[in-house]
């Protein structure tokens, strides 16, 4: 037992001999430097995001229509409350079957946007944001999106995750063969980041 003791007094003495400060040393803010900025303090200027998102249509009779979506988008920011910009993607369609007139699953969205946040985000992590885009999809036709949901992190730096409706003119063929457009609705998960 008193070696025990004797080994655990020993134990405690090394690991406090040894402890290293627990100090998180942070670089400075500002710097000497006239010519240096920081670009992730403005207020406005150029921004950019990268999105992810996933949907389906949404109709109650018949088959359903699924896509996977990779779009980018560049423009400008005013201040957090307002950016508008012009993105394009990729998009491919999901058992697409009889509602798209062609064999092709691939299509190409290219839009303007306009999104902002609901509330300033200066001193939160997390806050609500909203954003539409319209525009087209080459092989189909008109597209609008209007999007609602979270950014988390920094005023020019978040992830962003969103939940859009989605209209979009699907080329497709009628009863008799002819082409023509379907107005079709989509609900879709976005996933994303923007600085």
């Amino acid at each position: 037992m008193k070696r025990l003791a004797a080994f655990m007094a020993a134990l405690v003495l090394m690991c406090t001999a040894t402890a290293q400060e627990n100090e998180i040393r942070r670089i400075p803010q500002y710097s000497n430097d006239t010519e240096q900025n920081d670009y992730s303090t403005y207020e406005s200027g150029f921004w950019m995001a990268a999105e992810a998102l996933g949907g389906v249509s949404c109709h109650f009779s018949g088959s359903n229509l699924g896509l996977a979506e990779a779009d980018v988008t560049a423009g400008y920011r005013f201040n957090q409350f307002i950016k508008v910009g012009a993105g394009i993607g990729a998009r491919y369609y999901i058992n697409q079957g009889h509602m798209r007139r062609t064999s092709i699953k691939w299509g190409m969205p290219l839009f303007v946007t306009a999104r902002g946040n609901f509330i300033s985000s200066t001193y939160r992590t997390c806050v609500p944001y909203w954003g539409m885009e319209v525009g087209g999809s080459i092989r189909d036709g008109f597209m609008w999106r209007p999007t609602l949901g979270l950014r988390f992190g920094e005023p020019r730096g978040a992830f962003t995750m969103g939940l859009s409706y989605m209209g979009q003119d699907l080329a497709t063929l009628n009863k008799k063969g002819e082409k023509t457009a379907k107005y079709t609705n989509f609900v879709c998960l976005r996933l994303g980041y923007e600085f």
